[in-house]
């Protein structure tokens, strides 16, 4: 096999997965090198998706424990929280090219890692309230680092995901050792086994995509250039000192790289002004949530892969064309609707489950989504419309006539507190268009709580067209026509 072929063979290669990464829910990962993609803590502290923030929930427990316990000084303490941060290669991401090796914190430097950290100036002052402060402010801590801490706190709740995701797609898996993970409860590392898809004897673990940023958000250089050196700037400015120059018009001029010369960067001088000046590492940070809230696109994960893949959306609308409605296509559709759906809705609608039982196995959902909408059409089915909607249930119909009231009363029944009141009816074709609205109408007339709304093969080859075209935007306003049409 070539090198070109080894170093582009991915996780859905090795397993058979015929989806490209769009219809993926978790990063599609090279398996003989590494990404170049990290798990931000900060945005799932900060996620839409109730999941992710547990993990970030996770991320600030174990955080906290550290910080107190360097303060306090109790070695062996914070040995033992720092040992167990073991180089996670089971996902992929990270700096490494080549094969993976990772660039975890492991026993070897958890020594060298306590000194460095028990030396910081801002893990002594108490300054540190979340983990993106040690990007910020304490020297030898970057994306890299924090990343693998914070896989390493939450590998449990990956290790849940990926045994979710392989059953969704029909990937083998072993009961192999997962590693540690960390049990809040008891504030302690706890090794356990898991179900994996496993290649070449180690077991993998696969990470949502919509955890995963190029970059952690916060970023100690775009702190120091524009918040730390912009502030010098306008001291200057006002002390009218030797740095500042007068133009031929009269006006006052410091030039940033006289700044730079004088202030160099580094993140001893950024804890220093941040206690000077707290109010300005303040305003940094509130500009950081839409920036960790903007989930990385699928060409954004694609653009860091060696071999760069299409998204497929026309080939999924070609696809479609050839499945036939009726019975014998019944799975053939499903599946295509729950690779579809992904691709269209990522990142609002997440983390899909195929057939998803509920009321004590009586009853089964065809697709059930995770809303983490944090804007657009699903966001505002919950904060402008006002409907309870943490999940979305989708029901899959691939009939040749329109849907009738049974399918109507199939999905309303599985509408209720736990799941949310909002669901999508998927169907081939609809003859009698202004019934069908009226039935989604009689819905909400007769209940207000729930919704249902009604996509069919020219709506999900619409949205489909949107997507290959880059225009995102137009999906949610598509589909809040669909919405208004109802209610309306």
């Amino acid at each position: 096999m070539s090198a070109q072929r080894r170093v582009s063979y991915r996780f859905s290669d090795h397993f058979g997965i015929a989806k490209p990464q769009s219809q993926l829910d978790f990063v599609d990962m090279p398996l003989d090198t590494d990404i170049l993609l990290f798990v931000d803590p900060y945005a799932l502290h900060i996620s839409q998706a109730d999941w992710l923030r547990t993990c970030g929930d996770l991320v600030v427990n174990y955080f906290d424990l550290l910080i107190q316990t360097l303060k306090v000084k109790d070695k062996d303490k914070a040995l033992s929280l720092l040992a167990n941060l073991r180089e996670p290669n089971e996902t992929r991401l990270g700096h490494s090219k080549g094969k993976p090796s990772g660039r975890g914190w492991g026993h070897k430097q958890a020594s060298q890692l306590y000194e460095q950290l028990s030396r910081s100036k801002a893990v002594q002052s108490g300054r540190l309230k979340d983990l993106g402060d040690f990007e910020l402010l304490v020297p030898g801590i970057g994306n890299d680092k924090i990343s693998d801490l914070a896989i390493n706190v939450i590998r449990g709740e990956l290790t849940v995901y990926t045994e979710e995701q392989c059953t969704l797609h029909g990937v083998p898996m072993e009961n192999v050792p997962a590693g540690v993970f960390w049990n809040p409860e008891d504030a302690r590392w706890e090794s356990h086994y898991a179900n994996l898809p496993v290649y070449k004897n180690q077991g993998l673990i696969l990470v949502p995509k919509i955890a995963v940023r190029r970059n952690i958000v916060p970023d100690y250089r775009e702190f120091y250039n524009d918040y730390y050196i912009r502030f010098l700037e306008g001291e200057h400015l006002r002390a009218r000192d030797s740095l500042v120059y007068t133009l031929k018009n009269g006006n006052p001029k410091v030039y940033i790289s006289d700044l730079k010369a004088k202030y160099k960067l580094s993140k001893d001088i950024l804890f220093d002004f941040s206690e000077q000046h707290p109010e300005v590492l303040k305003a940094y940070k509130e500009s950081l949530i839409p920036k960790a809230a903007d989930a990385i696109s699928d060409a954004g994960i694609e653009q860091t892969q060696s071999v760069f893949r299409l998204s497929g959306a026309a080939q999924s609308s070609a696809a479609l064309g050839t499945i036939n409605a009726g019975h014998d296509d019944a799975g053939k559709y499903h599946n295509f609707i729950l690779g579809t759906l992904t691709q269209i809705f990522y990142p609002a609608l997440t983390r899909p489950k195929k057939e998803q039982s509920v009321d004590d196995g009586r009853k089964r959902i065809d697709i059930l989504f995770h809303n983490t909408a944090s804007e657009g059409g699903f966001s505002r089915l919950v904060n402008v419309h006002q409907y309870f909607a943490p999940y979305v249930s989708v029901e899959c119909k691939n009939y040749s006539g329109d849907p009738q009231n049974p399918e109507f009363d199939q999905l309303q029944a599985r509408l209720n507190r736990k799941r949310g009141f909002v669901g999508i009816l998927v169907c081939r074709r609809i003859e009698n268009r202004s019934l069908m609205v009226k039935r989604c109408q009689d819905i909400v007339n007769n209940n207000d709580k729930q919704l249902i709304i009604v996509l069919e093969d020219q709506d999900i080859n619409k949205l489909l067209s949107l997507v290959e075209a880059n225009e995102r935007l137009k999906i949610n306003e598509y589909m809040e026509d669909r919405v208004k049409e109802i209610l309306m």
